[in-house]
C-alpha cells in the first residue's frame, strides 16, 4: 500500500467520522441526532432503555452544564451497569459542580467501598462524614464515617461519633441493627488479619 493510499484513507475516515458526529450518536439509533434526541426528550422516562436514558442525561448535562444532578444521574446509571470506573468520574463531575452536592458525595463513597472489596477506606470515609455533617439526617453515612477508626481499633473514638448520630434514634431503629452488622463485618475482618499474623 502506497503513501498516497493511505492519505486517501486517513482522509476518508476523517471525513466519515466529521459527518457522523453531525448526524448521529453511537449511543442511539441511527438516526439524525437532533431529532433523535427531540424524540427523547418528549418520551415517558419510564418508556426508555438504558442507553437512550444515557443520552437523555447527556442532553441534560449540556443544557445544564453547572447543575450536578445530570452528572449524579449519568453515575446513578451507570453504576447500575456495574460500570463503577466511569460511575466514580461521574460523581467526581458532579461534585465539580455542587462540591455540597449529598447525593452525589454519598455516591461517590458507595463507589470507592464497591471498589475497595466492601471496605470503607479512609477516602470513603472523609465523604461520608462530610455528607453527613451537611446533611444530619443522613445517618448510614454517619455511620460508615467511623469505620475505619473502628476497624483500625480505635473504638473509643468511634463509639463517641457513633453515640452523636445514634442518640436520637428509637430503640428497635433498623437503622442501630445496621450499625451492628457493620461492626460486626469490621470484627470478623480484624479477626482473620490477626488470624493471618499469628
Amino acid at each position: 500500500m502506497t503513501r498516497k493510499t493511505l492519505y486517501l484513507l486517513a482522509g476518508a475516515v476523517i471525513v466519515a467520522a466529521g459527518l457522523y458526529l453531525l448526524k448521529g450518536r453511537p449511543l442511539l439509533a441511527e438516526q439524525p441526532y437532533a431529532t433523535r434526541e427531540a424524540e427523547l426528550a418528549n418520551r415517558n422516562a419510564e418508556d426508555l432503555s438504558p442507553p437512550e436514558m444515557l443520552a437523555r442525561l447527556q442532553m441534560a448535562a449540556r443544557q445544564q452544564p453547572d447543575a450536578p444532578e445530570p452528572q449524579y444521574f449519568i453515575g446513578v446509571l451507570l453504576r447500575t451497569q456495574g460500570r463503577t470506573d466511569d460511575a466514580l468520574r461521574a460523581f467526581q463531575s458532579s461534585l465539580r459542580r455542587d462540591d455540597e452536592y449529598v447525593p452525589a458525595l454519598i455516591a461517590l463513597a458507595d463507589a470507592i467501598m464497591m471498589r475497595d472489596g466492601g471496605v470503607v477506606t479512609e477516602p470513603a470515609a472523609r465523604l461520608y462524614d462530610r455528607a453527613w455533617r451537611l446533611d444530619p439526617t443522613k445517618v448510614r453515612a454517619g455511620m460508615l464515617a467511623a469505620m475505619p477508626a473502628y476497624e483500625a481499633g480505635d473504638v473509643e473514638a468511634a463509639e463517641q461519633h457513633w453515640a452523636k448520630i445514634t442518640g436520637e434514634l428509637e430503640p428497635g431503629d433498623p437503622r442501630l441493627g445496621m450499625l451492628e452488622a457493620f461492626k460486626s463485618q469490621a470484627d470478623e475482618r480484624r479477626a482473620e488479619a490477626a488470624a493471618e499474623q499469628e
